[in-house]
């Protein structure tokens, strides 16, 4: 039996940026991308003091997006088996309104990013992602989503960026 050929990165780059010419009527300006990973020995002990031994996949998360005026987030996802919408819009949060939870769940996890970035004030921004990683495949889909989301607010404000704040951390893990 033939093993599935999955997208290599530059082919989820180039669907990303496809996808965000005909949603946003431009080219993006910055582009990220974070593996999948499978934990090799010690599923989820490491929360519990325990070791493990991940390792990085070939399956890829793919940002791709620029920045905005408005103080707003507009999300594009055209990955498989993300729930609906595939789109939103929301403000980003302030003193007084944090981001809450909702659907997509798929945007939970970039929201949780955005919500908790060190560094602030965010500008707003317009963004595809695109992942050949499986969604509830045991693949870690929602941590390659969050390195991606984290890695692009680094790019999107390059004098802001840090090490990672420890709530990051900690749901990180």
């Amino acid at each position: 039996m033939a093993a599935l050929r999955q997208p290599q990165v530059a082919e989820l780059l180039a669907e990303a940026r496809r996808a965000f010419r005909e949603e946003f009527g431009a080219e993006p300006e910055l582009a990220v991308s974070a593996p999948g990973r499978v934990n090799l020995i010690g599923e989820h002990t490491d929360y519990n003091q325990g070791l493990v031994l991940p390792m990085a996949l070939e399956l890829m998360t793919v940002l791709v997006g620029s920045p905005r005026k408005d103080g707003l987030v507009s999300l594009l996802t055209t990955s498989e088996g993300a729930d609906e919408p595939q789109r939103l819009q929301f403000p980003l949060p302030t003193a007084q309104r944090s981001l809450e939870p909702g659907t997509p769940r798929w945007a939970n996890y970039v929201k949780g990013v955005i919500q908790y970035y060190p560094a602030a004030p965010l500008p707003g921004f317009s963004a595809v992602v695109v992942s050949s990683v499986p969604l509830g495949g045991g693949l870690s889909s929602s941590a390659s989503l969050e390195v991606a989301t984290y890695t692009f607010l680094q790019q999107l404000c390059p004098a802001l960026a840090s090490p990672p704040h420890p709530v990051l951390q900690t749901r990180a893990q």
